[in-house]
């Protein structure tokens, strides 16, 4: 071995002994530019000013204070109002699969492959809509399961409840396990049950979003998933 590739592969990150490779959904697995974001950001705003009838500044207050507070905008309709709110329908209203214009990725695909053990989903979003977006990427062969908001009961990431279903749906050992996601508020829960924690800093969403001492709760940092996965020693 030549030392340019034995220091090339002394330089991976060392992912030796992971047998089960967490994946977040949106905008981990696959990414929207500015239009396609502020697109969905729209439709959820929309859905929250018909719930409460409310004027659009209003609703778009709520929606961003119930993210920041609960996790997710749906979690806190189902948390924060008297009038029932229809999983299913929130999520089909919201999710325009055709609008994020996904299509086969060679590059995620080959990075996927190589992963020895299982590969999960581990999304706020629904199950129906995450098994559409890996079909259209082309590595929905690759994954063996998908834990989704309805398996967490509707307690979304970063709360501790998300964690004990992905737990208990799973059967995964924390110390043999990785969790990728774009939310670095995210992975402080799965670092602090043993989970190696990759953070896709691609600077949209919430990979802004800070966290106190992110060097406690991250242990590696890539803003190019596919070739990151590519470069791990396995």
């Amino acid at each position: 071995m030549t030392d340019i590739l034995m220091a090339e592969t002394k330089a991976a990150p060392d992912f030796r002994g992971i047998t089960y490779w967490v994946f977040d959904l949106d905008h981990t697995l696959y990414t929207m530019n500015a239009e396609q974001e502020h697109a969905t950001e729209e439709r959820i705003c929309q859905f929250v000013q018909r719930h409460f009838g409310l004027p659009r500044e209003e609703a778009w207050a709520i929606q961003k204070r119930f993210l920041l507070d609960h996790g997710t905008t749906l979690a806190g309709l189902m948390e924060k109002t008297h009038h029932p709110v229809d999983p299913d329908l929130y999520h089909d209203e919201i999710n325009d699969l055709d609008a994020l214009e996904l299509k086969p990725d060679p590059a995620l695909r080959k990075g996927l492959a190589r992963l020895p053990g299982q590969l999960l989903v581990f999304t706020n979003n629904c199950g129906r809509f995450a098994r559409g977006v890996l079909s259209r990427l082309g590595v929905e062969d690759l994954f063996h399961g998908v834990v989704d908001t309805k398996a967490m009961g509707f307690v979304p990431k970063p709360r501790a409840a998300a964690y004990a279903a992905l737990l208990a749906q799973s059967g995964l050992r924390p110390e043999r396990a990785a969790l990728f996601d774009d939310s670095p508020r995210n992975l402080v829960p799965a670092h602090a049950m043993g989970m190696k924690t990759v953070w896709f800093n691609h600077g949209r969403g919430l990979s802004r979003m800070a966290i106190a001492d992110p060097h406690l709760h991250i242990d590696h940092e890539t803003d190019d998933l596919a070739s990151f996965l590519q470069s791990i020693r396995v």
